[in-house]
C-alpha cells in the first residue's frame, strides 16, 4: 500500500509540472510583452538583419603606391611586362600609369588605394566576334589566373571563394557571367526588321565579402559599390585563339578591374542595426512623395552590402548599408526605374555610427539674389570627432572645406552663386554639406536655393516644322573647319518635394558636376547646368513635336549628359513641366552628337522580343547625331561622369601626349561601367550613307575639326551586356 501511494504521489507532482510548464507556455504565448517577437528582415540577397544585433565597422588602409610597384604590378600581364610607369595625379592623388604601345595595353594605378585597372581598349571592347563563349572555361581560366598571380585578397577580413584551389563545378556558377552582344540592322524600308546579334565576349566576376561572422553572428556579407569587385573580360574561351590577351597564360583576356587590389581593413567596433523594415518604409514614403500620381511603387527589400569606393577615391571607413536596387515606380502608363539608394544599416545618433549632419540656414526652398553673399549654418552631432567637411554646390565649386573638433555648428558664406537661366526661368542652385568623421563614416544634407531673377540670354529664334529642322543638317565638315565644341548637363539629384530629407540621389551630385567640371578642364565650353526642378521634358522633345531642344534645349551642344532616373527607352525628369517622362521615340537630335544617359535601362536592349527592344525608339534621334550611351540595366547611384571624362580624354603625362592611348568615346563609356560595377552598359551609333562612321569617335579637343555626320542613316548599331 505505501509504494502505491508513493507511486501515486510521484504520478501527481508529474502532472501539476507538466500542467504548470503548460500554463506558463501559454501566459508567455499570450502576452506580447513577456518574449517580443524579432524585428527584422531578410534582404534581397539572404541575410537576416535584426534589428539592434551589432555589425562590425572597420578601417580602411591603402599600400604605399610607387612607380617600380606599378611596373612590378604589371609584370603579372606578358602584354605590359618591362614597360615603364608615367606619373600624373588624380582627384588630388597620386596614379601611375604602365603604357605599352607595342601592344595598345595600359595599367592604371592609384596612390588613393592601391586598386588597379589593366586594359587593352581596342581588344577589350571591340564589337567583332572571335569566336565561342564558354561559361565554364571562363571561369576556370579567370581563378587560375589570379591564383597563380596571388591576386585574391589574402588576409581574415576580406574574403572570396575557395582561393586555395580551382577546383569547383564551374557549371553551377560560382562566379557571376555576363555575356557582351552586339547588334545591328538597316535604316531602310527593306531591312529585316529584326535585327542580327552576334556574342561578342564576357565578364567574369568573382564575389568578394567580409568575413562578419568573425565579430558578430552575421557569417558574411558581400562587398558592392564600384570598388567592391574583382572583374575580368574576356573577347573568347576559344583554346586554340591565338588573338591578343593580357596575359600569355590564359587565352582572350581584354580587361581585369580590381579597385580592391592592396587594400586592408581593420575591425574598429561592432554597432546596433537599424530597424530595416523602418528603413525600408522611409525609402518607400520618399518614392511615393516624389511620385504622388503612381499607379504602382514597388520598392524590393533591399540588399545588405559594405559599400566600397572606386579605386581612385580614398576611403578610410567599411560600414555596412542597405542598398534599395530595381526600385518600380508606374505613372502615366509607364514603368520608372530608379537608380540604386543606399542607406546606412546603423543607428545613427548616440551610441550609433556616423554623423547627424543639417543644414539649419537658409531654409530649403529660400530666395536669393544673385550677387548677393549667402550665409550658410549647419549642425553636426554624433558620431566621432573631429570632423572634416565641405560646402559645394550642384555646379562642383567648392564654398569652402575645413575641419571641426566637436560636435557645433558650421558657417560659410557663398559668394556669386552661378545662376543659370532656363528659357526665363532661374535654375534653382543646390547646396551641399557632406561631413567625414574620424571613423571614416561620410554623411551629408542638401537645400535648394531659388534664385530672384534669371540672368539674359540669346536665345536663337528657330521656327517649328521639318522643313526649317532639315536644314540644319551638316553631313560633312572639311578638315579645315573647326569647332567649339559645347556641352550641357541635365541632373536629378532630388525629386519632389525638393529639399525634403537631404539628395534622394546623393550620387548624381558628384556623377554630374564631376562630369561638367572634367570636361571645363578639357576646355569644352558648358551651355546649360540644369538641376531638379530646372530639368524639363521639353528640353529633350523635339521642336517639330512641340518641344525646345532646339531653342534653348538640348539640341544646341555637342554632347548632353544627363544623370538621374530612367525607365526603359526613357527618362524620368525631376520636373513634372509639361511631362516627367521623356520617350526616346520623341528625340529628333541633329546639333547633338554624342549623349550619355546616367540612369537605368534608357538604353534597354534585352528583350523578349529583339523588334520590339525598346533602344529602337531611339532610332529617330539619329538625325545628324553620332551616339547615344547609357544602360541596358538598372545603374548604381555613382559617381560615373568624371571617370567617364577621365577614360575618354587624351592622355598626358610631364607635358606629352599620347595620341594611340586615347579610347573612343564607346570604349570609355563601357571601361568605366566596367572599372565602377555601375550596371550593365549599353549605347547606340548610326551608320551613314556617306559612309561616315562614329565608331571610332574620340572625344576631341574644342577647337579640333569639326567631325561630319552619319546622315541619312544607313544602318543602327548597338551593343549590349546581358543582366
Amino acid at each position: 500500500m505505501k509504494r502505491l501511494l508513493v507511486f501515486f504521489q510521484i504520478t501527481l507532482c508529474f502532472f501539476v509540472f507538466v500542467f504548470l510548464i503548460t500554463a506558463t507556455a501559454n501566459l508567455v504565448a499570450q502576452d506580447d510583452t513577456a518574449v517580443p517577437p524579432p524585428s527584422g528582415l531578410l534582404t534581397s540577397n539572404g541575410i537576416w538583419i535584426e534589428t539592434g544585433l551589432p555589425l562590425p565597422v572597420f578601417r580602411l588602409s591603402a599600400p604605399q603606391v610607387t612607380g617600380d610597384g606599378s611596373v612590378r604590378l604589371a609584370a603579372n600581364f606578358s602584354a605590359l611586362n618591362g614597360s615603364s610607369a608615367e606619373p600624373d595625379s588624380y582627384l588630388g592623388r597620386s596614379r601611375f600609369t604602365v603604357l605599352n604601345e607595342a601592344t595598345n595595353s595600359v595599367l592604371e594605378q592609384y596612390g588613393a588605394t592601391g586598386g588597379f585597372y589593366a586594359f587593352n581598349p581596342t581588344e577589350a571592347f571591340g564589337e567583332t566576334p572571335r569566336g565561342p563563349i564558354d561559361s565554364t572555361l571562363a571561369q576556370r581560366a579567370a581563378c587560375l589566373f589570379l591564383k597563380n598571380n596571388q591576386m585574391f585578397p589574402d588576409n581574415t577580413i576580406i574574403g572570396t571563394p575557395n582561393v586555395f584551389s580551382c577546383d569547383y563545378d564551374f557549371s553551377a556558377n560560382p562566379y557571376n557571367f555576363t555575356l557582351i552582344n552586339a547588334s545591328s540592322q538597316g535604316a531602310t524600308s527593306g531591312s529585316a526588321k529584326n535585327p542580327t546579334t552576334d556574342v561578342i565576349g564576357a565578364i567574369v566576376q568573382v564575389p568578394m565579402f567580409v568575413k562578419t561572422g568573425n565579430f558578430s553572428q552575421t557569417p558574411q556579407v558581400p562587398l558592392g559599390g564600384a570598388g567592391g569587385h574583382i572583374s575580368l573580360l574576356f573577347r573568347t574561351t576559344n583554346l586554340q585563339d591565338t588573338g591578343f590577351s593580357l596575359d600569355d597564360s590564359v587565352v582572350g583576356l581584354g580587361a581585369v578591374a580590381m579597385p580592391f587590389y592592396g587594400r586592408s581593413a581593420t575591425f574598429i567596433d561592432n554597432f546596433p542595426t537599424r530597424d530595416p523594415a523602418t528603413a525600408r518604409d522611409a525609402v518607400i514614403a520618399r518614392v511615393q512623395e516624389s511620385f504622388p500620381g503612381a499607379s504602382n511603387i514597388n520598392v524590393p527589400d533591399p540588399a545588405l552590402l559594405y559599400m566600397v569606393n572606386d579605386a581612385a577615391q580614398p576611403q578610410t571607413g567599411l560600414e555596412p548599408m542597405l542598398s534599395f536596387s530595381g526600385i518600380e515606380v508606374t505613372t502615366g502608363g509607364e514603368t520608372i526605374i530608379l537608380r540604386d539608394i543606399v542607406e546606412p544599416a546603423l543607428e545613427g545618433g548616440s551610441g550609433g555610427f556616423g554623423p547627424d549632419v543639417a543644414i539649419t540656414s537658409p531654409a530649403d526652398g529660400s530666395s536669393f539674389t544673385p550677387g548677393n553673399p549667402v550665409n550658410l549654418t549647419g549642425t553636426i552631432s554624433a558620431g566621432a570627432a573631429p570632423y572634416t567637411y565641405t560646402w559645394s554646390l550642384n555646379d562642383g565649386a567648392v564654398v569652402l572645406t575645413g575641419t571641426l573638433g566637436a560636435p557645433g555648428n558650421l558657417n560659410a558664406t557663398a559668394n556669386d552663386l552661378q545662376v543659370d537661366s532656363h528659357d526665363g526661368y532661374p535654375a534653382n542652385v543646390a547646396v551641399l554639406l557632406q561631413v567625414e568623421d574620424s571613423n571614416g563614416a561620410v554623411r551629408q544634407a542638401a537645400i535648394n536655393l531659388i534664385p530672384t531673377v534669371a540672368p539674359s540670354a540669346y536665345l536663337p529664334i528657330v521656327p517649328n516644322g521639318t522643313a526649317a529642322l532639315f536644314s540644319r543638317h551638316v553631313t560633312s565638315a572639311p578638315a579645315a573647319v573647326t569647332a567649339v565644341y559645347r556641352f550641357g548637363v541635365e541632373a536629378g539629384s532630388d525629386y519632389p518635394p525638393y529639399g525634403a530629407g537631404g539628395p534622394d540621389l546623393g550620387g548624381v551630385i558628384p556623377d554630374a558636376s564631376g562630369f561638367r567640371s572634367s570636361m571645363l578642364a578639357y576646355g569644352w565650353s558648358s551651355s546649360f547646368n540644369w538641376w531638379n526642378a530646372s530639368a524639363w521634358e521639353r528640353d529633350w522633345r523635339d521642336c517639330s513635336l512641340g518641344g525646345g531642344d532646339c531653342t534653348y534645349g538640348v539640341d544646341r551642344v555637342d554632347f548632353a549628359y544627363y544623370a538621374g532616373h530612367g525607365g526603359a527607352g526613357g527618362l524620368s525628369l525631376p520636373s513634372s513641366t509639361d511631362s516627367s517622362w521623356f520617350p526616346g521615340s520623341n528625340a529628333r537630335f541633329q546639333t547633338l552628337r554624342w549623349v550619355g544617359f546616367a540612369s537605368c535601362q534608357t538604353l534597354r536592349a534585352q528583350w523578349p522580343t529583339p523588334s520590339s527592344a525598346p533602344i529602337r525608339q531611339w532610332f529617330n534621334a539619329f538625325q545628324g547625331a553620332h551616339m547615344l550611351l547609357g544602360f541596358n540595366s538598372n545603374m548604381a547611384d555613382v559617381a560615373f561622369g568624371p571617370r567617364l571624362v577621365d577614360n575618354m580624354r587624351m592622355p598626358s603625362f610631364l607635358g606629352i601626349t599620347f595620341p594611340w592611348a586615347q579610347r573612343t568615346i564607346r570604349e570609355a563609356w563601357v571601361q568605366t561601367a566596367f572599372n565602377m560595377n555601375a550596371g550593365k552598359p549599353a549605347y547606340i551609333y548610326a551608320i551613314g550613307t556617306n559612309s561616315v562612321n562614329p565608331a571610332d569617335n574620340k572625344l576631341p579637343f574644342s577647337g579640333d575639326p569639326a567631325l561630319a555626320r552619319p546622315y541619312p542613316v544607313a544602318s543602327y548599331h548597338w551593343v549590349w551586356w546581358d543582366e
